[in-house]
């Protein structure tokens, strides 16, 4: 047996703050920018159609 005690995966079990900003990033740059693209593409609709302003405007509301 050794006395070395098991070998920790960077992965699983970030030790300092590099490590925590490299995984970060792993899994930032893992992302495929088609899935990225998608969801931007869904919540610019999301927020146009929320957007939608009245037929009448402000001026057509004031009466003689």
């Amino acid at each position: 047996m050794s006395k070395s005690g098991p070998v920790l995966n960077r992965a699983s079990y970030p030790q300092g703050e590099f490590d925590r900003f490299a995984d970060l990033l792993d899994k930032l740059l893992s992302v495929p920018h088609s899935k990225i693209k998608a969801e931007l593409d869904a919540e610019k609709r999301k927020k146009q159609s929320s957007k939608k302003r009245a037929v009448v405007g402000h001026a057509f509301r004031d009466k003689d």
